[in-house]
């Protein structure tokens, strides 16, 4: 029980950290940059830990085996929440109208309404800008490439893909 506090606390440091730095200035590459600050509680508290100045909490991993206790739950925490902070950072349709009709769900809305509140919008277009953003597609006249790194994610998806056995396609 006191690893999975200890761990529940990282995280909410590391989430912490992280809502401060976005109060501060939300990064450009953001996905990096969080897994950057959980990365960097997680070490600054392992380090603290190997210093072994002073007492520490009863609470705090004695040993090797508690400390892979920890920091396995800790990282299956923060990168679960990478994901789903991924999701929830450029909304999708589905997210936006099911917003929209829950501004009055006893009313509900017209379909008018909901297709007016998609207007304009292109996932494709939201998507594919946050590709070139985080650098894994190239756009050079209207020509979009992959870069290298989109190459090594794309070969990562599709070897992952063929693992599981799902078929080919989006």
């Amino acid at each position: 029980m006191r690893i999975l506090l200890f761990s529940l606390a990282l995280a909410c440091l590391g989430f912490a950290v992280h809502w401060i730095v976005w109060r501060v200035r939300i990064p450009v590459r953001q996905t990096r940059a969080m897994l950057g600050i959980f990365t960097a509680v997680a070490v600054a508290a392992a380090a603290l830990g190997a210093a072994g100045r002073g007492p520490l909490p009863a609470w705090w991993p004695a040993n090797g085996w508690e400390w892979l206790h920890a920091m396995t739950f800790y990282a299956a925490a923060m990168l679960g929440y990478v994901v789903i902070y991924t999701a929830l950072e450029e909304r999708s349709p589905s997210m936006t109208l099911l917003s929209f009709v829950a501004r009055d769900p006893v009313r509900g809305s017209s379909r008018a309404d909901l297709e007016s509140v998609l207007g304009g919008a292109s996932p494709v277009e939201v998507r594919l800008d946050a590709l070139i953003r985080d650098r894994m597609v190239d756009d050079s006249d209207g020509v979009c490439t992959l870069t290298e790194k989109g190459r090594r994610w794309a070969a990562t998806f599709e070897g992952l893909r063929r693992l599981l056995g799902f078929p080919a396609g989006g």
